[in-house]
């Protein structure tokens, strides 16, 4: 611990320094006013140089961000070009004893340490002049205190400073080296530049011939090239304020204008917007690259709808947007998000685009306490979710928005539970076969035996594992309680087929047609006891893992069926992959009492019979849909008039009061 005059700043410790001779301090100053003319006049050079920091770490290094005027303690020697003083020569020592290399950010006109500290560009920082707020606002966590001094009769301490990229094993073997080394070393590393700054003084005059061709220089190229000044203050501003993906406002610059635009007086008037249109799906079925289109396709149509200077929106967590907007009362609010809504989905029907988006927004009304626009995106998000889970445009935020949303986080968790602990069972939907009148197969459906709540419809609870992802895993999970049941089933001598539901999110996973025929070679049940049904519901044609996975189902001789049958370019990308079946659903089999039904019907099977497609028919009620399928060469139907959804038990039951009655 020591204490030092730094430039620009008494420091004064009776234990470390004595008072130096008239003759001396003239010595040094004048040192230091050459010193200050060079670096002044050197840092128009530096202007025209390519001085993007490197903040990418490579093994054990670490990057620091440097204070460029600091003398003694911390300096930029342009001659060396590199940082030199009492804390660069500290830090270097210790980094050879941690086995760490240190490389310092090549610096600019001004002290940008906090900057690059806050973007995560810095690894580590001195916190020499800098706060305790300014500390913690960069998100540093301080080092052991290595220099102590006074300055205006406080004692103040400099520690090297950590940002959230430094691993914790490099930083403590960082601080238990700079604990090794001896305070004498220090007390001598400052006294020998102390003895430099003295020598400096007659350098001045061959400084200034320097200096001048130095301004010429730089006069030169400022005028040969301000592209590349452009340029470079583009590329700064894009890194620091703008978005990667939209190349608008980031979330830095939307806080910023936040603060800006809303202040106490007009706070009244604002709402955040927090815009969910389901990018996120469209990422896992499309790939990223598609994912990113869409969001600057949102961002594209959005940018003409907000007032500049008085509103701003940016991208929110990789999927969603976020916007803060005036309103002068509700219902013109609400007419505000449907027309923008309207906007973005017609430009994405303009794309042909092949998906349809699933817009929902939420709505916060500001107050005149709302000041921090993070919790302003936060109360939004929650009324957002609560308009997805009862599948609405927007929705306002309010107390009972969030218990109802929070009602819905807590049955997200138990979803998790609930199939980390198989809460999910099959049920079955007996399948009767016309030309006996017995039972032949059923399709696997789910319902949720939830400890709390009781056994739970699919309504009641796929909209939450929709939410979360869950459905592909979900399906998964019935289908292995499926094979292990026709397992049970074939040892009892009976052969039965049975249909599973599979969603997109499991079609768009490379492995799902060997999972599937895996986990069936587990319990030896015959791929043709298998149904595999698809929803049309994709465009095919974008991604070769759909094709690629249908074709795979059929070789491993899986039978694989369409839920519904929609005549369009779809529908012949499923039949050039080899799929063998149609579910006729029950909005189909309802019309039947109709003659337009009973004509669309009929033809819809004669034109599977002539594809060689095999048809079920779900949904059936009465005595003439069941007589009509029947007239038509049906063989498969199920439905009401048969059997209603049943368990595993009472299904095995229902096999042998048939049998019995047969």
């Amino acid at each position: 611990m020591y204490g030092v005059r730094s430039r620009g700043r008494r420091y004064n410790s009776p234990r470390l320094v004595k008072k130096r001779g008239k003759q001396e301090m003239r010595s040094r100053m004048t040192g230091k006013i050459s010193r200050q003319i060079k670096i002044c006049l050197a840092a128009l050079v530096l202007a025209v140089v390519f001085f993007t920091p490197s903040v990418c770490r490579a093994g054990n290094e670490i990057y620091v961000a440097g204070m460029p005027e600091s003398w003694p303690f911390e300096f930029y020697d342009e001659k060396e070009e590199t940082y030199q003083g009492v804390l660069p020569e500290l830090l270097e020592e210790a980094g050879e004893a941690a086995g760490i290399g240190v490389k310092y950010i090549k610096p600019s006109k001004k002290d940008r340490r906090l900057d690059l500290a806050g973007n995560i560009q810095a690894d580590a920082v001195w916190t020499l002049g800098l706060t305790e707020d300014e500390i913690k606002d960069a998100g540093l966590k301080k080092g052991r205190d290595l220099i102590l001094y006074e300055e205006d009769g406080k004692e103040k301490s400099i520690s090297l400073a950590y940002t959230k990229s430094m691993e914790t094993a490099d930083i403590e073997k960082l601080e238990k080296a700079f604990q090794n080394i001896d305070t004498a070393k220090i007390q001598g590393a400052y006294a020998a530049y102390a003895a430099k700054g003295d020598s400096s003084a007659g350098k001045a005059n061959g400084y200034l011939w320097i200096i001048l061709g130095l301004v010429i220089f730089s006069a030169c190229i400022l005028v040969i090239f301000p592209a590349f000044f452009l340029k470079k203050r583009h590329q700064m501003e894009l890194m620091a304020y703008r978005d990667d993906v939209t190349g608008r406002d980031n979330l830095t610059s939307w806080k910023q204008k936040f603060s800006k635009y809303i202040v106490e007086e007009n706070r009244n008037r604002y709402a955040v917007l927090f815009l969910y249109a389901g990018i996120d799906v469209v990422s896992h079925i499309y790939g990223y690259k598609e994912a990113e289109n869409a969001l600057q396709l949102i961002s594209d149509t959005c940018e003409p709808l907000i007032k500049q200077e008085k509103e701003a929106f940016t991208r929110f967590n990789e999927f969603y947007y976020v916007f803060f907007v005036e309103y002068t009362g509700i219902e013109k609010l609400k007419e505000r998000i449907r027309d923008m809504q309207e906007s973005v989905a017609e430009e994405f029907k303009k794309k042909e685009k092949k998906y349809f988006l699933e817009l929902h927004t939420g709505i916060y009304r500001m107050t005149s306490v709302d000041e921090d626009p993070l919790k302003t995106i936060q109360f939004s998000e929650v009324a957002m979710e609560y308009a997805r889970m009862h599948v609405q445009d927007y929705a306002l935020y309010d107390e009972y928005v969030e218990r109802e949303t929070i009602s819905g986080y807590a049955m997200e968790h138990e979803a998790i539970h609930g199939l980390m602990h198989q809460e999910f069972i099959m049920y079955l939907q007996p399948m009767v076969s016309l030309n006996s009148g017995k039972i032949c197969g059923a399709e696997a459906l789910v319902r949720w035996q939830n400890p709390n709540r009781g056994l739970l419809r699919p309504n009641e609870f796929l909209n939450v594992m929709k939410r979360k992802q869950l459905t592909g895993k979900m399906n998964i999970e019935i289908y292995r309680q499926g094979c292990q049941f026709l397992k049970q089933e074939a040892e009892k001598g009976n052969c039965l087929r049975l249909l599973f539901n599979f969603t997109v999110e499991n079609i768009g996973d490379e492995q799902f047609a060997n999972h599937l025929d895996a986990i069936a070679e587990q319990y030896k049940i015959p791929r043709k006891q298998i149904i595999v049904q698809l929803n049309q519901m994709v465009e095919m044609s974008q991604s070769d893992i759909y094709v690629k996975t249908i074709k795979q189902l059929r070789k491993f001789g899986f039978d694989v069926y369409l839920a519904g049958l929609e005549l369009d370019r779809v529908f012949f990308n499923y039949l050039y992959c080899g799929i063998n079946g149609i579910k006729l659903r029950q909005e189909m089999i309802s019309e039947i009492h109709k003659p337009e039904g009973k004509v669309v019907v009929r033809s819809v099977v004669e034109l599977c019979r002539k594809l060689n497609l095999e048809v079920l028919c779900v949904g059936v009620e009465s005595e003439e849909q069941e007589k009509f399928l029947k007239d038509l060469g049906c063989t498969m139907v199920s439905g009401f008039r048969y059997y209603y959804p049943v368990s595993r038990e009472v299904f095995s039951e229902l096999e042998e009061d048939k049998q019995a009655g047969s």
